[in-house]
Order: C-alpha cells, then sequence, then structure tokens
C-alpha cells in the first residue's frame, strides 16, 4: 500500500474529529483513496430537542 501524504492524512482526522455519532467510509482503488463518505446520526425528540445517538 502506498504511503499517505500528509494533506489527506490531516483530512481524515479533521472528519473523525468532527464526527461526534455516525461513521466514516474510505473508498479505496488501486491503493489509493478515491472518496470519502461521512454519516452523522440525530435524533429529534418530538419536544423538538436534538439528541445525538449514543447519548444517554
Amino acid at each position: 500500500m502506498k504511503k499517505l501524504d500528509q494533506t489527506k492524512i490531516e483530512y481524515l482526522m479533521s472528519l473523525l474529529q468532527r464526527l461526534e455519532y455516525g461513521s466514516l467510509l474510505i473508498t479505496v482503488h488501486a491503493n489509493e483513496i478515491t472518496q470519502v463518505e461521512i454519516k452523522e446520526k440525530t435524533r429529534i425528540a418530538k419536544t423538538g430537542t436534538v439528541k445525538y445517538e449514543g447519548e444517554g
């Protein structure tokens, strides 16, 4: 596998740091990262408050 350049590492780390609940999907083709998808989960209660997945 090719060595990742610092720009890609910093980009992926910034996505992970902002993601509180959800998933990060990294697609690789021919040893290169070609696509990144981020999915965040939130719940909106009947009272109108927002609750992030995983909160107690």
